[in-house]
């Protein structure tokens, strides 16, 4: 849910990655585990299929799903509930206020007795009420559904145009998927975060005109559409299974576009430019079954635009351009965007021509112009080699046929081939504290009428017994959620799912210390302005880093929506969010939701609170290990060093370091060594292990890249956790 334009609330260069593959098995068996050991009797399969689940437009034949609750025949209804309606799945009503659509107060039929008005809002930006006026054809919303077998195992990836299903409404899609495809044993579900699809959460729902909120007091949960959703994304997935062939899979890592220039709502300016890609292909024929492309940024174009059509239009943003560039290519085939760390990362400026360079160098903030408007750290392309695309109908193609070119590119050159032999997925439920009072106003006040609340830490006492009158309101002691993480692995590729808008340093860790962060300790004193006064906050896993195979991929939006991920020490709020100290003690001094260096934090209100980063990060890091699992990357706290022996948490030059020449690490001994590249080190590496492709500077290129975290060494690749290397060696 991005926050550009809210009201303080809630080359074409292109360097591929070379790895080195290596399977290893996958972990234990339980409940939640479904696992197939490799075997040469056994062959890697795969399926792949799509399904449209755009809201179709109203008819007079679709008040049938009204008959008899609204009128004895679907003539009649429309007779009894004249106000106008354009899609299904919208309740009839009586336009008593004259305004064309339906307002708060005009009477309406409630078919399914959920105590409230239902229809298709539109969810994200631009705030409440986005009653949908039109459909764009060419970029209709879809479910894409990947399923892959080995044995008698069956895993599904599902991946749905939306700004986030909660995980009650992704179990409809597995009650489905156990009627359509039993056997398919494990169904993973994530979002594009699509914020112009309906509104699935409840806070984008009917207002009276002129509310001036970014949200609604009323709930805009359509439950005709999202069991319409539901059955159709089941389809999807009941159809790739029939679509079971053996296949191999393609494997590489590339980077955002060049042309692309990285922007952000809130503070810390870090991205993820890793570009993963994954394709199937059917070992028979040689033609691609599915493309995915893992993507870390949002998908708000149309809502953000602030133009009234774009604003009220269906459509996929740019992940439906993305995936008709890649059925270009390849007919036939399904191509899907997995969306990743997305959190804060806004709708980026995108140049034309594609050849355009961002020279991606973090230097001071400016803006740039975009659709939404862009506020950036990265530098502009040289003047006169590029402009900036800032219509939001061309830049959906303009940015979805740049990522769907550069996949491409990868692919044909730099790509692993491989037969996975093992195929192993798992989950687990977190408990997590509701601690944003605004939050849990809103499940009070029935925002969320689909989602369960509890008042216990291990989410065992429900804060809704059933049964309750329909549109009932929540005690006020809903005070903890159900969440869900999941890891699935397949052969050298593994999938992590983390439950919401997830800040790539939460996962991915970067160039930022404590002393970076807002909070660094769980104390703020207002008579003196010190934050030293406590315990350091805790950081989050490096999930990345733990991850157990060489091609890692980093779903957001997955098996749930929570709001924003981050770790404690990077939350700031706004007045009366939480009732914690730091925060309530930093209030009383500073007013709003900018932090102590003067940067806004506008996603944090739409957060769960300053602990729900961590709970999801240590839920999936117990899945994968805790870092000491076959196949993980080591890790060491350390620093960047420059060729004067000088040390930064970054490796860009600056306040008196001279750009890196290597790293120094602290051993298990407390003992520090010194890698130099070119010397006793091979080359840089990124977050994830795999080598560093550098950057295009003005001047030049570096071998270094706002995503190194490392360096290559004759015993594998040693990440640096600067984090922990500023508190352990001195800079």
């Amino acid at each position: 849910m991005g926050a550009q334009r809210r009201n303080g609330r809630v080359g074409r260069i292109l360097t591929a990655v070379t790895v080195t593959v290596g399977v290893a098995s996958a972990a234990g068996a339980g409940p939640s585990t479904a696992a197939a050991p490799g075997g040469a009797s056994q062959a890697f399969l795969a399926g792949a299929a799509e399904a449209d689940i755009t809201p179709p437009p109203w008819s007079t034949a679709s008040d049938a799903a009204f008959v008899p609750a609204c009128g004895s025949s679907p003539d009649q209804v429309g007779a009894l509930w004249p106000g106008k309606r354009l899609y299904e799945f919208e309740k009839p009503y009586v336009d008593q206020a004259g305004t064309g659509r339906f307002v708060p107060g005009d009477p309406y039929c409630d078919a399914d007795h959920t105590g409230r008005y239902e229809a298709p809002y539109l969810a994200g930006g631009s705030g409440a009420n986005r009653w949908p006026t039109s459909t764009d054809p060419a970029n209709p919303l879809g479910a894409q559904a990947v399923v892959s077998a080995l044995g008698a195992t069956k895993v599904a990836l599902v991946v749905v145009d939306s700004i986030g299903l909660f995980n009650v409404t992704m179990d409809r899609i597995r009650a489905a998927v156990r009627s359509l495809a039993p056997d398919v044993s494990q169904v993973f579900v994530s979002s594009t975060h699509d914020e112009s699809a309906p509104d699935p959460i409840g806070l984008w729902g009917p207002e009276p005109p002129g509310n001036p909120l970014p949200t609604s007091s009323s709930s805009g949960v359509d439950e005709y559409y999202l069991d319409f959703m539901a059955r159709r994304t089941a389809q999807a997935v009941a159809d790739a299974d029939v679509r079971l062939a053996p296949a191999q899979l393609r494997l590489a890592v590339g980077r955002i576009p060049s042309n692309v220039q990285s922007c952000w709502s809130s503070y810390p300016f870090i991205d993820d430019q890793a570009l993963p890609v994954m394709q199937a292909v059917a070992t028979a024929t040689g033609r691609p079954i599915f493309t995915l492309v893992n993507v870390n940024t949002h998908a708000e174009t149309l809502a953000f635009s602030g133009v009234p059509s774009y604003v009220e239009e269906v459509s996929a943003d740019w992940p439906g351009q993305l995936r008709a560039g890649l059925a270009a290519a390849w007919p036939g085939s399904v191509g899907i965007e997995l969306a990743g760390l997305v959190g804060s990362v806004e709708t980026p400026t995108v140049y034309e021509p594609e050849s355009a360079q961002v020279l991606d160098v973090p230097g001071p903030e400016h803006d740039t112009p975009n659709p939404n408007g862009c506020h950036t750290v990265y530098g502009d392309p040289g003047p006169g080699t590029a402009a900036p695309v800032t219509d939001a109908q061309p830049y959906l193609h303009a940015y979805g046929q740049s990522l769907a070119d550069d996949a491409i590119a990868v692919l044909s050159g730099h790509a692993t081939v491989v037969k996975p032999a093992t195929l192993a997925a798992r989950s687990q439920s977190v408990c997590i504290q509701l601690e944003n009072n605004f939050f849990a106003a809103a499940f009070a006040a029935g925002l969320f009428p689909d989602r369960p609340a509890y008042a216990d830490p291990t989410c065992t006492v429900s804060t809704s017994p059933a049964p309750s009158p329909p549109g009932s309101p929540r005690p006020p002691s809903a005070t903890w959620v159900k969440s869900d993480v999941g890891v699935v692995t397949l052969g050298p590729a593994q999938l992590v799912y983390s439950p919401g808008e997830v800040f790539p340093f939460t996962e991915t860790s970067g160039h930022i210390g404590r002393q970076d962060l807002p909070f660094p300790t769980d104390c703020y004193d207002p008579n003196t302005d010190d934050y030293q006064c406590g315990a350091p906050l805790p950081d989050t896993p490096w999930i990345s880093a733990h991850m157990t195979q060489p091609f890692r991929f980093q779903a957001g939006l997955g098996q749930d929506m929570i709001g924003y991920l981050f770790p404690p020490g990077n939350f700031v709020g706004d007045d009366g969010e939480v009732a914690e100290q730091p925060w309530v003690g930093y209030h009383s001094n500073h007013p709003g939701d900018h932090d102590r260096f003067g940067h806004g934090h506008a996603d944090d209100s739409e957060s769960v609170g300053p602990y729900a980063g961590l709970a999801v990060t240590q839920a999936l890091d117990r899945l994968l290990g805790n870092g000491q699992a076959a196949g993980a990357s080591a890790t060491r706290p350390g620093l960047f060093v420059d060729g004067a022996g000088h040390r930064s948490t970054s490796p860009f030059a600056g306040a008196g370091f001279g750009g890196a020449a290597g790293v120094v690490v602290q051993q298990p001994d407390g003992t520090l060594r010194q890698y130099v590249v070119g010397r006793n080190a091979l080359a840089w590496v990124r977050f994830d292990a795999t080598r560093d492709p550098g950057t295009v500077t003005a001047s030049g290129s570096l071998p270094y890249s706002v995503g190194t975290a490392g360096v290559l060494t004759t015993g594998g690749a040693v990440l640096v956790d600067v984090f922990a290397g500023a508190d352990a060696i001195h800079q």
